[in-house]
């Protein structure tokens, strides 16, 4: 799980993402709704920030030798920023402003979430095969689905 560190005020006028990352595992189980299930996933969060300080060297070293990863990226993420409190990003349209993503050649899914003043923006890479086309679409239109289920609960 990809944590944000950027915690310190220190660091708030820096340009970059500083992340550190912790595997963890949040059981769905008990979750029997959607709003429960992000209650759910925070409260995982919320518990498990900490790890995120251990350096991602001393995590690959305790996931031990036989630990190999199989491409450039370590893991999948799915990533989500609001943006609208950052200061000018209402005119980001108007400056014909975008988000850059690394392109790579792994076998991980990486989807980018970013809500704008105008609305939402998806982003993804993944790999270059049928399937991943696939299921990256069937994702895509799933995630949609959820969204516009949800908007305007409370």
């Amino acid at each position: 799980m990809p944590f944000h560190t950027r915690v310190k005020s220190q660091w708030s006028q820096s340009v970059g993402w500083y992340v550190g990352g912790a595997p963890i595992e949040i059981p769905m189980s008990e979750a029997p709704d959607f709003p429960s299930a992000l209650r759910t996933v925070r409260a995982a969060l919320q518990a498990n920030r900490r790890l995120a300080r251990i350096p991602l060297a001393r995590v690959l070293h305790l996931l031990g030798a036989d630990f190999r990863p199989t491409s450039p990226d370590l893991y999948s993420i799915v990533s989500f920023v609001d943006t609208r409190a950052i200061p000018g990003s209402a005119d980001w349209t108007d400056q014909n402003a975008y988000g850059l993503l690394r392109v790579s050649y792994g076998d991980q899914v990486c989807a980018w979430i970013t809500r704008l003043h105008e609305g939402l923006w998806f982003a993804s890479r993944y790999p270059d095969t049928d399937i991943a086309h696939k299921n990256l679409r069937l994702y895509a239109e799933r995630l949609r689905d959820v969204i516009t289920s949800t908007v305007g609960r409370p």
